[in-house]
C-alpha cells in the first residue's frame, strides 16, 4: 500500500509539473519566479498639454498609499500576480501578498526620500495609490495629468496600464475617458527613481535623485474637442505678437480666437487639416523687463475650449558679444539654484517654495537665476514672471551620457521638448540649457546637435546655451606655468618650492610666462560653435588647486595662496565671437566655520573676491551665476562633519543662515553692477 501510494504521489506531481512550466523547469535551469514579462504600456500624449493652470481641474493631491518593492514582484504577470489594483481578501483563507489599506500614507507631491527616513538612500521601484471619484460628463474627455514622476513611471487605472514615461522633470498626460468608471477609480503608479548608464540623467550625479509622485498630479476635464497647448510671443521686431495653437478634434476651417484685452486686441484664425493655426497681430505691448515685469491676461478660444494665461513680453537677443533684451544691452547677474527648499530637506513643489527661493536670490540683487540641472516645477517659471527673474532651464544632460544610445537620445529630446512646450509662454526663461560639463567627442556634438535643432525649431525666441567644462588638462597646464611664474617672485612659497617652480619654468623654455605676467584662458570647445552664449564652469580657488598641487610637487596650501593672488590677472574669453558667461564658479564653506583653510567661511568669501575681480575685468563675460544659493543634498558629498551627503557651496545653508561670501556678491551685484540693467 505504501508503495503504491508513493507511486501515485510521484504521478500526480509530475503531472502538476507538466501543467506548470514554472514548475517544469529543467534541471539544469535556474527558476526564476521573479523575472516577469514587459509590459506593453502605451505612450503618454507626444504633446504637452499646456495652459493647464485655467483648465477645469480636479486636484489628486494629498495623501496615497505607498508600497515598497525593491524586488519588483509587483509587475503584472509576476509571482504574486501584480499590484496593479488595490485587493482586499474575499475570505479569510485568501493569500494576499500585499495591501494598499494597510501601507503607509505618503504625500504627494513630494518625495519618498525624505517623507520616510528609512527610504532617504531607496533607489528602486515604488507603488503608489489612491481613489477618486468623477462624475464624468457628456461630451468630456478627462485627463491625468502629472508634473513629474521620478524617473520611469507607469500608470495603471482600474487595473489597466495606460501610459508609461522615463524622465522625472517634465509633464505627461494620458486621456483616460475610456477608463473611468461612475462608482470609483483605483489609480496606482509603479516609479522606479534608478538611474543608469542610459538614462537622463545618468546615475552618477551630484543632487539627490529624489523619488515619486514630487509634482502635481490633477484629473483635466477638456470638451471633446479642445486646445492642446499655444506658444504667444513678441516677435523679434517687437512689433507684433505671434500665435502657435494646437488643437485636437477639430475640423479644418474651425476657427481659433486670441484675445489680449488690455491691448484691445482680438482675432481669429482659421485651424488648418493638421490641428494647428497661425497668427500674426500687430502689437507694441509694454516690454517685460526685471526691473518693470508687465504681464497681460492672454485668452484663447476653440469652440466649447475657453483657456487663459499672464503672458509677459520681450525679445532676447545677441550682437557681437553683448546680450541684448529688448534691443537693449544687459548683464546678467545672476546666481545657481537647485530645487530645493529653504529650511526642509526634499523637493521644492509648491509655489510657496519657489517664492522663497527666489526670494532669497533677490536679496543678493540679482536679475537672473539657473536653473540647475534639470526642469523645476511650472511653478518656478511663474513666480519668475511675477518677480522679475530671467531664468536659465536645463535639462538633465550631466557629465557623460550614452551618447550612441538611440533610446536616451530619445528620452534626451523628449524632456527638452516637454520643457520648451511647457514654458514656452514664460517672459522669464530667457536661455534653453542641453547640458552641464560633458566631456569632448564626436558622439557628443551629434547628441547635443540634434537636441540644439528640436530647440530652435520648437522655439527660436530665446538663446541657447550649454554649461561648458573645457579641455581641463590642456588649460591646468597653462595655469600650471603661470602660477609658477607668480611664485617666484611671492614670499608665499619655501626655497624648495620656488625650486620645483623652476623647474616647471624651464621645462616651458620660451613658452614659459615672465613674472606677475597676466593671463588669458581661451575656452574653443566646438560646441561653442552651436549655442548662442558661450557658458563655462570654472573653479579657480577650489578644485584645480587641489588637481595641480601633487602634480606640480607643492603644498596644496602654497597652490591655494598663491592662486587667490593670481586669479585677479586671468582673463576670461571664448573662441567665438559670441557672449561669454560664467555659469559656475565657487567655493565650498561650512556655514559658521571661521579661520583659515578651506571649509571656512573665510576662505569661501576670499575667492568670491577673487573670483570678482577676475570676472569684471573680462570683457567677454556677460554674466554670471555662481555655484550655488543654497546648501543642497548630493550622494557624492560624503565628508563626515562637513558635508554629511551635502554640497557645502551654498551662499546660505539649508536653513537660510547667510554665509560671508553672500554678502561679498550682494556688495557687487549693488555696487560695480549695479547699472547693469
Amino acid at each position: 500500500m505504501g508503495k503504491h501510494l508513493g507511486t501515485l504521489i510521484w504521478v500526480v506531481l509530475l503531472s502538476m509539473l507538466a501543467a506548470n512550466p514554472l514548475w517544469a523547469a529543467e534541471e539544469d535551469e535556474e527558476p526564476a519566479p521573479f523575472v516577469t514579462p514587459e509590459l506593453v504600456v502605451p505612450e503618454p500624449a507626444s504633446a504637452v498639454m499646456g495652459w493647464i493652470d485655467s483648465r477645469e481641474l480636479q486636484s489628486l493631491n494629498g495623501s496615497w498609499k505607498l508600497l515598497v518593492d525593491p524586488m519588483q514582484v509587483g509587475t503584472p504577470g509576476g509571482f504574486f500576480g501584480g499590484w496593479a489594483t488595490t485587493r482586499t481578501p474575499v475570505d479569510a483563507f485568501q493569500l494576499l501578498e500585499y495591501s494598499y489599506p494597510d501601507a503607509a500614507d505618503i504625500r504627494v507631491p513630494g518625495d519618498f526620500n525624505t517623507q520616510r527616513q528609512e527610504l532617504f538612500f531607496y533607489r528602486d521601484t515604488v507603488w503608489y495609490q489612491r481613489n477618486f471619484k468623477v462624475e464624468a460628463e457628456a461630451n468630456t474627455r478627462y485627463h491625468l495629468w502629472f508634473g513629474g514622476a521620478n524617473f520611469d513611471a507607469t500608470v495603471f487605472l482600474n487595473g489597466t496600464p495606460v501610459a508609461r514615461h522615463k524622465g522625472g522633470y517634465v509633464p505627461f498626460s494620458v486621456d483616460v475617458t475610456a477608463h473611468l468608471q461612475p462608482e470609483g477609480n483605483d489609480l496606482v503608479i509603479r516609479i522606479n527613481n534608478r538611474l543608469g548608464d542610459d538614462t537622463v540623467p545618468t546615475g552618477r550625479t551630484d543632487w539627490w535623485p529624489y523619488g515619486g509622485l514630487t509634482r502635481d498630479v490633477m484629473l483635466v476635464a477638456t470638451p471633446e474637442q479642445y486646445i492642446v497647448n499655444a506658444k504667444v510671443v513678441l516677435n523679434n521686431d517687437r512689433n507684433a505678437i505671434t500665435a502657435e495653437v494646437a488643437t485636437e478634434g477639430f475640423a479644418a476651417g474651425d476657427e481659433v480666437t486670441v484675445v489680449i484685452p488690455q491691448l484691445d486686441i482680438s482675432q481669429t484664425a482659421r485651424i488648418s487639416d493638421n490641428g494647428d493655426a497661425q497668427l500674426s497681430i500687430p502689437a507694441q505691448p509694454e516690454l517685460w523687463h526685471p526691473g518693470a515685469p508687465k504681464l497681460y491676461r492672454v485668452e484663447l478660444a476653440a469652440g466649447d475650449d475657453r483657456v487663459s494665461d499672464q503672458i509677459g513680453f520681450r525679445t532676447i537677443e545677441t550682437s557681437g558679444t553683448t546680450i541684448m533684451l529688448n534691443g537693449e544691452p544687459i548683464k546678467f547677474k545672476g546666481i545657481s539654484t537647485h530645487e530645493e527648499p529653504i529650511g526642509r530637506d526634499g523637493v521644492a513643489y509648491s509655489e510657496a517654495d519657489m517664492r522663497v527661493l527666489f526670494s532669497e536670490a533677490k536679496n543678493l540683487g540679482v536679475n537672473f537665476v539657473r536653473a540647475a540641472h534639470y526642469p523645476y516645477s511650472r511653478h518656478a517659471a511663474r513666480v519668475a514672471d511675477e518677480m522679475g527673474i530671467l531664468l536659465w532651464e536645463e535639462v538633465p544632460i550631466y557629465w557623460n551620457i550614452a551618447w550612441e544610445n538611440a533610446d536616451t537620445l530619445a528620452i534626451a529630446r523628449d524632456q527638452i521638448s516637454r520643457l520648451v512646450e511647457r514654458d514656452w509662454n514664460r517672459a522669464s526663461v530667457v536661455i534653453w540649457s542641453v547640458a552641464n560639463e560633458t566631456p569632448y567627442s564626436e558622439s557628443r556634438m551629434k547628441f547635443l546637435g540634434h537636441l540644439i535643432d528640436d530647440v530652435r525649431e520648437l522655439d527660436d525666441s530665446r538663446l541657447v546655451s550649454a554649461a561648458l567644462l573645457g579641455d581641463t588638462r590642456r588649460e591646468l597646464k597653462h595655469v600650471a606655468a603661470h602660477l609658477a611664474a607668480h611664485g617666484q617672485g611671492s614670499d608665499i612659497a619655501s626655497d624648495q618650492e620656488k625650486a620645483i617652480f623652476q623647474g616647471v619654468l624651464a621645462a616651458a623654455g620660451d613658452a614659459a610666462p615672465e613674472p606677475g605676467s597676466s593671463f588669458t584662458l581661451v575656452i574653443d570647445d566646438p560646441l561653442g560653435e552651436l549655442v548662442d552664449i558661450v557658458s563655462y564652469n570654472e573653479y579657480f580657488g577650489w578644485y584645480y588647486a587641489r588637481a595641480l598641487a601633487p602634480q606640480m610637487g607643492v603644498s596644496e596650501q602654497t597652490i591655494r595662496k598663491l592662486m587667490l593672488q593670481f586669479i585677479p590677472q586671468v582673463t576670461m574669453s571664448t573662441a567665438f565671437g559670441k557672449p561669454m558667461f560664467i555659469s559656475e564658479f565657487g567655493a565650498g564653506a561650512k556655514a559658521g566655520k571661521r579661520g583659515e583653510g578651506v571649509w571656512t567661511e573665510d576662505y569661501q568669501a576670499a575667492v568670491y573676491r577673487a573670483q570678482i575681480a577676475m570676472l569684471s575685468q573680462s570683457p567677454q563675460v556677460q554674466g554670471m551665476t555662481p555655484w550655488i544659493l543654497k546648501d543642497f543634498r548630493a550622494m557624492l558629498r560624503t565628508l563626515p562633519g562637513i558635508q554629511d551627503y551635502r554640497n557645502r557651496k551654498g551662499l546660505i545653508d539649508q536653513n537660510g543662515r547667510r554665509k560671508q561670501a553672500f554678502y561679498v556678491l550682494r556688495d557687487f551685484y549693488n555696487g560695480p553692477w549695479a547699472n547693469t540693467h
